[in-house]
């Protein structure tokens, strides 16, 4: 009996920046500088998907040496493919415009202070997010999403108010954000099948990496989801099959999935 050639495997990796392949604090990424080279050199994208906008991306993609691999913004507000010197974009959120407007309804309807970044200044933002100022600029630049103080006690009226309009909240690291019902799994399903659809004769895997609330869409897409653990030791406790939860914190706790699922997935 001739055996059956086993297929070409197509990994993609996806994703989360803060609290996962950036330090919480430092939003540095240096305990995982190897992971990346070893990705790169295996041909392996790494396609991050953030709440942070496509300005902020772009200056990580740059420091990652990940230009030539798609990027995922605003909580899978727009997906951004590399297509000669700028992007093919798949838009899956509401506009920026939109999103304000039904914020100064919700305001004025529920009588509920909220404080989104378009009413703070590059400084606040600095000294709340703990980022450089040129960052903080950065994080204004939004297209599809609008982070918000808002309190507690709120959540729950603003969250239906929002709905019943079309938006939805959804919860990070540091902030509540208001999305025009768009998330990071409608996100990575649709680049998913992108990638299958032209690597059709081949078996295409993906991990999944996040540490937040406003990940659990994208690890419920992932062939091996990852929930990369906090400082504090604590982690996101979530209903994920099989999720790998990481022994060690932030990009370190993230090259030790990928070099561990690789690992065990090619034995």
């Amino acid at each position: 009996m001739r055996r059956r050639k086993k297929r070409k495997r197509v990994w993609l990796v996806f994703s989360d920046l803060d609290g996962t392949l950036l330090d919480e604090d430092t939003y540095s990424f240096e305990e995982a500088k190897g992971a990346l080279s070893f990705l790169k050199e295996e041909g392996i994208p790494v396609i991050l998907c953030s709440s942070k906008t496509r300005a902020e991306i772009e200056v990580y993609r740059r420091k990652m040496t990940l230009c030539d691999c798609p990027f995922i913004s605003e909580n899978g507000g727009a997906i951004f493919i590399p297509e000669g010197e700028g992007y093919g974009t798949i838009e899956l959120g509401k506009p920026y415009k939109l999103i304000l407007e039904v914020l100064t309804e919700a305001r004025k309807s529920l009588g509920v202070p909220i404080k989104g970044f378009y009413d703070m200044s590059p400084e606040e933002i600095s000294k709340i997010c703990g980022l450089p100022l040129e960052e903080a600029v950065l994080a204004k630049e939004r297209e599809y999403s609008e982070p918000i103080v808002v309190s507690d006690e709120n959540v729950g009226p603003l969250e239906l108010f929002l709905r019943e309009r079309g938006f939805s909240l959804t919860k990070g690291g540091r902030f509540f954000t208001v999305i025009g019902g768009n998330d990071k799994g409608k996100a990575v399903r649709k680049l998913l099948e992108l990638y299958r659809s032209k690597f059709s004769d081949a078996e295409v895997l993906s991990i999944g990496l996040g540490d937040g609330r406003n990940d659990l869409p994208m690890l419920a897409e992932v062939d091996f989801p990852v929930i990369v653990r906090k400082k504090s030791g604590d982690f996101l406790k979530a209903d994920i099959k099989d999720a790998y939860i990481t022994r060690y914190p932030g990009p370190r706790g993230w090259a030790e999935a990928v070099f561990n699922i690789l690992e065990v997935s090619r034995r």
